[in-house]
């Protein structure tokens, strides 16, 4: 079974990357935010991506993670009744693993709902089967009630939900009071807007 590739991405689409490894080069699905943090480093010397292999009665597919967190929390969602590989790899792709598994705790169905293609019954079965078995910080699930609660208030103002999820995690104190958060959030927003 594979666990890791080593090798040189090569080019990448918006639904793949196609990584080169000696003689061999793997078409291997990944999320966004794993292609954009790819092509950000402008990669062509060796990453190494953990991958899931995925059999089907008509094709073999790879999944892939840069961090084996992800691979192992995807492996998870994957076991859900209902949850097939892409709804999983779209699910980490939305949020952070411990944000999910945050969510998870705490029953927040509309985190998970976020995601395209997982409806409220699926986000049900997830908390249902996964709660008991992952585990998170404390500070994490009250960080992410307080991320919701900014990323909303964004959301209302006009802002994109992937140009929101980028600042989010450049909020410092996440206890600080909503109107403060607010205020950090859109300086950020506008320095990003002014640096692009």
């Amino acid at each position: 079974m594979l666990y890791f590739i080593d090798g040189e991405p090569t080019f990448f689409t918006s639904k793949y990357l196609v990584l080169k490894s000696d003689n061999l080069a793997f078409k291997i699905f990944v999320n966004q935010q794993t292609l954009n943090q790819l092509q950000k480093e402008n990669s062509k010397q060796k990453i190494r991506i953990f991958v899931y292999l995925n059999v089907k009665e008509d094709a073999l597919e790879l999944y892939g993670f840069i961090k084996k967190e992800e691979l192992e929390f995807f492996e998870l969602l994957n076991s859900v009744a209902g949850v097939g590989p892409k709804s999983a790899l779209a699910l980490i792709g939305q949020n952070e693993v411990e944000n999910l598994k945050a969510a998870i705790l705490s029953n927040k169905i509309e985190v998970l709902t976020k995601t395209s293609g997982i409806g409220r019954k699926t986000a049900e079965r997830i908390i249902l089967e996964l709660k008991s078995k992952i585990t998170a910080q404390e500070d994490i699930i009250e960080g992410l009630d307080s991320d919701i609660e900014l990323e909303d208030a964004l959301l209302d103002l006009g802002y994109q939900r992937a140009t929101i999820k980028k600042i989010l995690k450049q909020i410092p104190d996440k206890k600080a009071p909503l109107n403060e958060r607010l205020k950090i959030a859109l300086k950020l927003l506008s320095d990003k807007k002014n640096n692009d």
